[in-house]
């Protein structure tokens, strides 16, 4: 798939594009549903968006090319090039939630709550992403042998453009973003699930499906780091796991202490 999904007056409108507006247009219908479930005010959830969406978009690109800093610092003009994919999921998410933490201390709410009720909406977004990552071709797993399509196996054909240096001669290779989007599916449903239940039974404690969520996510993509053909055999594990294993130790540190501190109120 090209980048370019059409051309207007010589302006180029680009598919990644387009996919990041209907992401925030459907994260905001979902987020809009929740709020009005739990009868809040949604002026709080438009201005967290309006600061959290480009501030996060910096961030998923400034940790993008960090992590792939030798290309960039030899192409500096693609540092820009935000139509040719290239969003680290990790900066997006910890960039949107600072900003949703400042908002939320700023108009005085509690933080823990609402990032429950946003949640969904996000790991919503996270889903379109690797839909996305994956029709573009810009998540390429370990390449499979050519015999692989024809027993039945999960497999992703990578257009020759598109195939890594020194693996041309493969025709399919593992579709871990395919992975991912339907990991984060199942995830979504979770969240949605349980802010119903939580809703009408207040069985869960404030910012558990917020780190149940988040815990998984990271959870995931540890576990699919394996799959990636961009993984150095010659170290334990590649840095966005790393990343990952580090985000689910803080986030059950976190849980634990806010059970603690629950506990030690009551």
């Amino acid at each position: 798939m090209d980048f370019i999904a059409f051309s207007w007056n010589s302006v180029n409108v680009y598919w990644y594009g387009i996919v990041m507006a209907v992401a925030v247009i459907l994260g905001l219908a979902i987020s809009w549903i929740n709020v009005w479930l739990h009868k809040e005010n949604f002026d709080i959830i438009i201005k967290i968006m309006v600061w959290g969406i480009p501030c996060s978009i910096v961030g998923a690109r400034i940790v993008y090319v960090m992590q792939n800093m030798d290309y960039f610092s030899k192409n500096l003009s693609e540092i820009f090039c935000l139509w040719q994919g290239g969003l680290s999921i990790y900066g997006a998410l910890l960039v949107f939630f600072a900003v949703c933490a400042i908002c939320l201390k700023v108009n005085q709410m509690q933080i823990l709550y609402w990032l429950d009720l946003i949640m969904p909406a996000i790991v919503f977004g996270l889903v379109i992403l690797q839909i996305t990552n994956f029709m573009m071709q810009f998540s390429v797993g370990t390449p499979l042998s050519v015999d692989i399509p024809n027993d039945h196996t999960p497999a992703e054909y990578i257009e020759y453009k598109y195939r890594p240096s020194g693996f041309e001669g493969y025709l399919y290779f593992q579709p871990v973003a395919f992975y991912q989007a339907a990991i984060n599916f199942g995830i979504f449903i979770l969240t949605v699930l349980l802010t119903l239940i939580n809703r009408f039974f207040k069985l869960l404690s404030n910012g558990t499906i917020f780190l149940l969520a988040l815990f998984l996510i990271a959870l995931s993509r540890f576990y699919l780091g394996f799959m990636y053909l961009s993984v150095d055999k010659d170290v334990i594990l590649y840095p966005v796991q790393w990343i990952a294993l580090l985000v689910m130790i803080v986030t059950v540190i976190f849980y634990i202490g806010n059970k603690y501190r629950r506990a030690k109120r009551f």
